[in-house]
């Protein structure tokens, strides 16, 4: 026990030493939200449809526009009336314009009716929910990606300490066949024996701690956390805080992404037919124009103004049957997306049930796996005192401690099926 709690000492120290430092399973869900480059992305995406409808609400607001337009004519334009009656037959020629022709003018334009516009607005509000749903599906994946990657390095980090104890148990037996060696009481094919089982209990311990550290390093990863961590519950608190609570049942956010996919498909098809209305105007225009021989901006007399306000209405006639195209695929688009909500909810209900017949049987494993455990260290206990009076074999007693090694493995692998299954039947319920 003194050597067991130095080395839990020896790894608490290093594990200080080299930065890393425990963490739960919500803290690290917590920091994979704020750290996970994907999330950040996703929630510009979410900014940059959202800026969708601003810009719809900015082409309903007046258009202003100023200008100006100095001109200066160096050959003035002419016209010729032929024979002209007030002339005596004789050919006219006229000057239209002056040297000098500066225009300044402000136009202004305000859409009065746009039957596109108010599918738009929906559209663009289906836009940011359908962006809401994708960003909700990444937290999804992300929390069970961390979740598996937290569970199998605290999987990892008991197999190692059971790979700990294998060898400390081991060494102990070596050194006990070590001595009984010496007394004559052992053969030497038999203490060698305990030597090979030392030297496969330390290879299992290197191989496990490779484990760990990879997964470590996995859920490092997962979590895009810059400095070393390792987790701080264990399988069986986990398996004690986690438990799945399968009356909860949320809807699926594929089949919610679908469902407004289909919605979008169906909005697309009523903006196409929303182009074979008209679109109406109203504008209006302020002007001076200066005509002058010489350029003198401030001369008076020689502005005038003028202005002029009215109405436009734009009816499409003909498009080469472009809309009644488009409206059909969308309309296509739409039924496609119907039988894929229907498939996706034959998928789930599967799923769902798959992953309770799982979750189901890795239970009746742990129960099992526990109950053998029990009954492999009783044996162990009996055979040792039988070893150690001599009346059981060397190969009947390194059975036994097999036997509790491999209840222990089961054990564990039990406890981690369980909470793997309760992970499963979580998504499938829509409640990850």
């Amino acid at each position: 026990m003194r050597l067991l709690g130095f080395l839990l000492f020896f790894h608490s120290f290093t594990l200080s030493l080299f930065g890393q430092s425990p963490i739960s399973l919500p803290e690290a869900l917590k920091q994979a939200q704020a750290n996970r480059l994907e999330l950040t992305n996703g929630q510009l995406q979410v900014q940059l449809s959202g800026s969708d409808e601003a810009r719809r609400r900015a082409r309903w607001q007046p258009q202003l526009n100023a200008g100006a337009d100095l001109r200066w004519n160096t050959q003035i334009q002419r016209s010729v009336i032929k024979n002209a009656p007030f002339a005596n037959n004789q050919d006219i020629v006229l000057r239209f314009g002056t040297p000098i022709n500066n225009l300044l003018n402000v136009q202004a334009e305000q859409k009065v009716y746009d039957a596109q516009s108010r599918v738009e607005r929906d559209i663009n509000r289906l836009n940011v929910e359908s962006q809401q749903a994708t960003l909700e599906r990444l937290n999804v994946d992300v929390r069970q990606q961390v979740t598996e990657a937290y569970y199998q390095a605290v999987f990892n980090r008991e197999k190692k300490r059971l790979s700990e104890q294998a060898r400390m148990r081991a060494q102990t037996y070596l050194d006990q066949a070590k001595t009984r060696l010496q007394a004559g009481t052992l053969l030497e094919s038999d203490y060698n024996r305990f030597v090979l089982d030392l030297s496969n209990a330390e290879l299992t311990l290197r191989n496990d701690g490779r484990d760990y550290a990879l997964s470590l390093d996995n859920l490092r990863y997962r979590i895009n956390s810059p400095n070393a961590v390792e987790p701080a519950d264990s399988l069986t608190a986990l398996f004690t805080q986690f438990q799945a609570d399968e009356r909860t049942t949320n809807e699926r956010i594929e089949l919610r992404q679908e469902d407004l996919s289909r919605q979008l498909n169906l909005l697309n098809e009523r903006k196409e037919q929303a182009r074979l209305l008209p679109v109406v105007s109203a504008y209006g225009a302020y002007a001076a124009q200066q005509l002058a021989d010489t350029f003198n901006p401030f001369a008076s007399g020689t502005w005038f103004p003028y202005n002029y306000v009215g109405l436009r209405v734009n009816v499409p006639l003909f498009d080469g049957r472009q809309t009644r195209l488009n409206r059909q695929e969308y309309v296509t688009r739409a039924q496609i997306n119907q039988n894929t909500l229907q498939r996706l909810r034959n998928d789930f209900d599967y799923e769902t049930r798959a992953a309770r017949n799982t979750l189901e049987q890795a239970r009746e494993n742990l129960t099992e796996t526990r109950k053998n455990i029990e009954q492999a260290q009783r044996i162990l206990a009996i055979d040792r005192v039988r070893f150690d009076a001599g009346t059981l074999l060397l190969a009947d007693f390194r059975n036994s401690e097999y036997a509790v090694q491999q209840a222990e493995n089961n054990y564990l692998r039990a406890v981690y099926d369980v909470l793997l299954g309760q992970l499963q039947v979580r998504k499938a319920l829509g409640s990850l």
